[in-house]
């Protein structure tokens, strides 16, 4: 149960996006997560205006309250055994650095967190060029990335977790996502979580959201075992919606669509 068709061409950039003379303002928090906050955000230019989300990440160096506090966090990070997914990542050459890093020091941990924010912002821009269903990444920040904001002026889209859908929607769903499985895949990306918590569903679309624990097939040994996962977990997600959906007929689909680069 497959709608994917290859070679979608690239998406350009939004017309909606505000990029010179413009400021941008926070208008408060929207979700909070295990490794960052994310903020909407106002971007203002003369008469002209668009909202943005700002993902923001909570620094792994700091875990006292007031501290993260006074740095606009609610609490620390708690997404743990991250080293699967960091297995082929670049961090600096320098020894003292890579050092630092398999320590896990708390300068290793300030890289970590740099390269984590990096890693996402570097993925969901290769995924939007390949057509995939993300919020266009709009740039990066000093502590995370900006990015589209998918709602309206009453409110962010829901989670599919928390959206209510029928059983067409719940079919149309899954097609979508499965189909963004291929796109990712199509270039070289495993999602790695694309859990219910981390799709969005907008006026019969889904979105693909929280990127940072992809990982690259090209360079990731797991890679392809978390991509089993994820279809694994998919799938009971929506048999027990009384979807039609089979781990290993979808997993091995995904294969033989794909031609690694």
């Amino acid at each position: 149960m497959s709608s994917f068709t290859p070679g979608r061409a690239a998406r350009p950039e939004p017309e909606w996006l505000i990029t010179a003379d413009f400021e941008d303002f926070d208008l408060g928090p929207l979700t909070t997560g295990k490794e960052a906050e994310v903020f909407l955000v106002e971007r203002r230019a003369g008469q002209r205006a668009c909202w943005l989300v700002h993902k923001r990440y909570r620094p792994r160096s700091v875990t006292n309250k007031g501290e993260l506090e006074a740095l606009g966090f609610q609490r620390s990070a708690s997404f743990a055994n991250d080293q699967i997914y960091r297995d082929g990542r670049r961090y600096p050459k320098r020894t003292r650095d890579r050092r630092a890093v398999e320590r896990m020091t708390r300068y290793g941990k300030q890289l970590v967190n740099e390269r984590w924010a990096g890693h996402e912002l570097e993925i969901m821009q290769t995924a939007w060029r390949a057509g995939a269903d993300v919020p266009y990444p709009v740039g990066d920040t000093i502590d995370g990335m900006l990015m589209e904001y998918i709602g309206d002026a009453r409110a962010a889209a829901p989670t599919l977790a928390r959206a209510r859908l029928g059983r067409a929607e719940l079919d149309s769903a899954f097609v979508q996502i499965v189909d963004n499985l291929h796109r990712l895949l199509d270039v070289g990306i495993v999602h790695a979580d694309p859990s219910p918590f981390n799709v969005l569903w907008w006026e019969g679309r889904v979105w693909l959201i929280d990127f940072p624990q992809a990982v690259e097939v090209a360079v990731n040994p797991h890679a392809l075992g978390m991509l089993h996962r994820d279809v694994d977990n998919l799938c009971r997600y929506f048999a027990r919606r009384r979807v039609d959906c089979d781990t290993d007929k979808v997993y091995a689909d995904l294969l033989d669509h794909w031609s690694p680069r």
